[in-house]
C-alpha cells in the first residue's frame, strides 16, 4: 500500500472524531467571546489532536510505529494544553468552580507539585506506550521486552491520552494562567520551562541512543510489507521517536520562554514610560 493510498481512504479517517472536532469548535465559538487569535490558537490545538488521533496518522501506530505514539504525546502533553489555555478567556477557568482547587486557584504556590506531576507523566507515558507496543507487536522498544498477551493490553489508549492531557493542561497553569496574577514571575516562568526542556531532552537522547544500541537485526527493514505505507526498522522508527522528544519538544519551550521575556520587557518599558510622564508633569 502506498503512503497516497493509504492518507486518501476514507476508511482511515474517523467520522466519529471529525464529528467532535466540529462539536468543540462550535462549542467553543458560542460560549466564548474571544480575539480572533485567540480563535485561531483553539482551532490549531483541536485540530492537531484530531490528526494525531483520529486521522490516518493515528492508526499507523497498528504497524508498531513508535515515532507516531511519541508524535502523539508531544501534541498531547506540550502543544494542545498551550494553544488551549491561551485560547481561554479569564472567566473560564478563574471562577469558583474551579477557585476551589488550590492548583487552579494558586498555581503558583504548588508549581514544583505540579512540575513534578507534568515530568512524571511524560516519563510513564512513554514508557506505558512502549511497554503496550512491545508486547502487542513483539519488538524490543527503549530497551522494552513486554511478553506477548501481558495485563498490559487490557490498558484503553484512551486513559493513557487522557492523563497526558490532563496532566499537559495542569502544567501550563504556572506559566500561561489566563489571570497574569496567577503566574510565576517571568524569570521564574523561563526556568519552569527551562527544566521542562532539560526532561524532554533527557527522555529524547535516552530513546535515541537506546535505538542506537540495538542489534544489526532490528536495523533491518522488517516493518517493509505490502500493507504498510511507511517501511521502516524498528533502530530508524526509535530514533525518530527520540529526536521528536528532544528538539521539537525543546524548541518549544524556548519560544514560549522567549515570549515570556519579550512580554516581560514590554510591560517594563511600558512602567517606565508612565514613571517619565508622572514625573514630567510634577515637574510642571
Amino acid at each position: 500500500m502506498s503512503a497516497t493510498d493509504y492518507f486518501s481512504n476514507p476508511y482511515n479517517w474517523s467520522f466519529i472524531g471529525f464529528l467532535f472536532l466540529i462539536a468543540f469548535i462550535l462549542t467553543y465559538l458560542l460560549l466564548f467571546k474571544t480575539t480572533s487569535i485567540q480563535k485561531v490558537l483553539f482551532c490549531t490545538a483541536v485540530v492537531l489532536m484530531y490528526l494525531v488521533l483520529g486521522s490516518p496518522i493515528s492508526n499507523l501506530t497498528n504497524y508498531g510505529l513508535h515515532s507516531i505514539s511519541m508524535l502523539q504525546h508531544i501534541v498531547l502533553l506540550m502543544v494542545s494544553p498551550i494553544l488551549i489555555i491561551k485560547s481561554l478567556p479569564l472567566k473560564s477557568i478563574d471562577n469558583k468552580f474551579f477557585n476551589k482547587l488550590g492548583v487552579f486557584n494558586q498555581p503558583k504556590k504548588y508549581f514544583i507539585l505540579i512540575w513534578i506531576i507534568g515530568a512524571l507523566v511524560m516519563w510513564l507515558g512513554h514508557f506505558l506506550s512502549a511497554a503496550i507496543m512491545s508486547s502487542k507487536y513483539g519488538l524490543v522498544i527503549c530497551g522494552i521486552n513486554i511478553p506477548k498477551n501481558s495485563f498490559l493490553l487490557q490498558i484503553p489508549e484512551v486513559s493513557i491520552y487522557t492523563l497526558l492531557f490532563l496532566a499537559g493542561f495542569l502544567m501550563t497553569l504556572p506559566v500561561f494562567h489566563p489571570n497574569k496574577n496567577k503566574r510565576l514571575h517571568p524569570v521564574k516562568s523561563v526556568m519552569y520551562l527551562f527544566t521542562a526542556c532539560i526532561s524532554c531532552s533527557i527522555l529524547g537522547l535516552y530513546v535515541t541512543f537506546m535505538a542506537s544500541s540495538t542489534s544489526m537485526a532490528e536495523a533491518i527493514p522488517i516493518f517493509a510489507s505490502f500493507r504498510n505505507p511507511m517501511p521502516m526498522s524498528v533502530r530508524t522508527d526509535q530514533e525518530i521517536a527520540g529526536l521528536m522528544m528532544w528538539v521539537p519538544s525543546c524548541i518549544l519551550y524556548v519560544i514560549s520562554s522567549v515570549e515570556i521575556l519579550f512580554h516581560w520587557y514590554d510591560d517594563n518599558s511600558a512602567i517606565d514610560e508612565i514613571q517619565q510622564l508622572k514625573a514630567s508633569l510634577s515637574d510642571k
